[in-house]
């Protein structure tokens, strides 16, 4: 079980969110850039902020880490300010479901017949990083997620506009492109325990609606003392403002573990 709740972790996280409609590619410039202010690029951030009521999405997922390799299929359902929802399914058959409310994570293995549930705290303090459902919810729609309230510097560094902040040992970076400005990538760096969490995004492509989306994510864990772990995550299949049904209810037959 133990690969299966990292998983859900780190998807509750760092998120996904794409588009089905029919889209034109978006192409990013190699041309130098001009140096734009910070407030410039924290408006053009702003405006490519998503909103939507619910979202379904389906994501095929490569996860590898210090210890094994394994494809799997994941469908996701979100209720806004209320509910996060998938299932994780190998060979086509349901391996874990998951959903995570405000304050608390549930996760069952079918394999197993083993279900767990922790709060959002537990996660704040194992892993250093914001868990709270109003961040999952901003990463999960593909909006910023900001470290704190303080106003990040900027530059331009390898061709892209970089903005940093940091607070309290945790430092927050933000690449954007040159000239389009959307989010290349994103990262936090927990400088005292040498651990970092980075989200690249790419594949972006231009809705009916001009909204852009990234169709491929990749999230990378590193550090000193944790479990290297990356994964590659491909999207398709997203309707938004549709609601669905969420089914979960834990069997009686299944064993509760920490």
């Amino acid at each position: 079980m133990q690969v299966f709740f990292k998983v859900s972790f780190y998807l509750f996280l760092f998120g996904l969110f794409i588009a089905s409609c029919k889209s034109k590619k978006v192409i990013p410039s190699n041309q130098d850039i001009s140096k734009r202010s910070t407030n410039f690029l924290l408006k053009a951030l702003g405006k490519n902020k998503i909103e939507a009521a619910w979202l379904t999405a389906k994501a095929k997922i490569n996860y590898e880490d210090d210890n094994e390799k394994i494809k799997f299929t994941s469908y996701i359902r979100i209720r806004k300010d209320s509910v996060i929802w998938f299932v994780v399914k190998k060979a086509g058959v349901e391996a874990v479901r998951a959903q995570i409310t405000t304050d608390s994570v549930y996760i069952i293995n079918r394999q197993s017949k083993e279900y767990t549930i922790k709060n959002l705290d537990f996660f704040e303090e194992k892993y250093n990083m914001p868990s709270s459902f109003e961040a999952i919810q901003t990463m999960l729609l593909g909006n910023v997620l900001y470290l704190s309230n303080l106003k990040p510097d900027s530059e331009i560094k390898n061709n892209q506009h970089h903005l940093y902040v940091e607070k309290d040992n945790v430092r927050a970076e933000y690449w954007m492109d040159g000239t389009n400005f959307q989010l290349n990538e994103m990262q936090f760096s927990d400088v005292r325990n040498d651990q970092t969490f980075r989200m690249t995004f790419d594949d972006y492509e231009e809705l009916e609606d001009e909204q852009i989306f990234s169709y491929f994510r990749n999230l990378n864990v590193s550090g000193k003392n944790t479990n290297n772990i990356d994964m590659d995550i491909k999207l398709s299949d997203v309707k938004i403002n549709e609601p669905k049904s969420i089914k979960f209810e834990i069997p009686k037959r299944y064993k509760k573990v920490d």
